[in-house]
């Protein structure tokens, strides 16, 4: 083994960087089709498919024939699109539908966990929460076992934390089932920078992870803590304006917009009039991108969904859109 090393090292030229790893080809719509792209818009796999999502973990998740399958940047077929329906890989594993049932499949098609659901979530953390025989349970990824539990449904991991629903309220467990946050809460969402927004009542407010206790703050509606800030509405304007806040409840982004969407990856949607568009805005509050848009999700990869009228397609983070008429 040690003169294998000496001999690569001596091959290796000396001082040369690292090469860059090759870009991810890009969704493009052209026409009714889905091919790929480079960021120069030049055609790598050619459009023919209903529909087709970015490479997460290698693989792109298309549609084709009325069923779902993989391909690999190539646009090599990994896994022949035959599912009823099908969601991206997480942790190696992908949650697909087969005769009216959830099960899990590896990158490499094979049968990771078997068809026995009825619903089936990504994995996270190292587990995915799933339903069956009318339970909501947790599948340890590593030992493939379920373990049912008594909630009406329960969501992804986060910050070690799932959240659960009870009776039409929100709390939490841990990946032992062990709930660390009773459901007391009317609406709540998933831990992200050791907060979590919620509602109690008639107050909305954070949970922090590290105490686990619930500080109400003097806004409405507020949204996910993502990359520090948390989209809310400003209690004492009449319009219910939206702007963004930080867990202490101080405003960081003032509330000018209609509408507004957590940030993911530097930019977060936004909506400046109800007759308006969308466009995204960066964390000083200026403009990323033009509001031009129906409708649009938040950044992930570096890609971002939009609509415009009926048509729907990615842009990146500079604004460059992936579509052909």
């Amino acid at each position: 083994m040690g003169y294998l090393l000496l001999a690569l090292l001596l091959a290796a030229p000396a001082g040369l960087p690292a090469q860059p790893a090759a870009p991810q080809p890009v969704p493009f719509r052209a026409g009714a089709k889905w091919g790929y792209a480079d960021k120069a818009k030049k055609i790598l796999i050619q459009p023919r498919y209903t529909f087709a999502w970015p490479f997460r973990e290698g693989l792109a998740l298309v549609l084709a024939g009325g069923r779902y399958g993989y391909i690999n940047p190539s646009g090599r077929q990994v896994v022949k699109p035959s599912y009823q329906t099908a969601g991206e890989f997480r942790e190696g594993l992908a949650p697909v539908k087969h005769k009216g049932s959830w099960g899990y499949i590896g990158r490499d098609g094979s049968l990771a966990i078997p068809f026995e659901y009825q619903e089936a979530l990504q994995p996270a953390e190292g587990a995915a929460s799933a339903k069956k025989d009318g339970r909501w349970g947790l599948i340890d990824i590593a030992a493939k076992q379920f373990t049912p539990t008594r909630y009406d449904a329960i969501y992804q991991f986060s910050q070690g934390l799932a959240r659960v629903k009870a009776g039409g309220l929100y709390g939490f467990i841990d990946k032992a089932g062990i709930e660390v946050i009773p459901p007391v809460y009317d609406e709540a969402s998933p831990f992200q920078n050791g907060f979590a927004s919620a509602r109690l009542r008639l107050q909305y407010g954070f949970i922090s992870l590290e105490t686990k206790a619930f500080k109400p703050k003097e806004f409405f509606n507020i949204g996910p803590v993502s990359e520090g800030l948390a989209h809310a509405e400003n209690r004492t304007d009449a319009s219910n304006r939206c702007g963004y806040i930080d867990p202490e409840g101080a405003e960081r982004i003032p509330f000018n917009y209609f509408m507004c969407a957590s940030f993911s990856e530097g930019l977060a949607p936004a909506l400046r009039s109800l007759s308006g568009k969308w466009g995204f805005i960066d964390k000083t509050g200026a403009q990323a991108i033009s509001f031009k848009y129906d409708g649009v999700t938040g950044f992930q990869d570096g890609l971002a969904r939009v609509t415009v009228g009926n048509k729907a397609f990615y842009i990146d983070r500079e604004g460059a859109e992936y579509y052909r008429k």
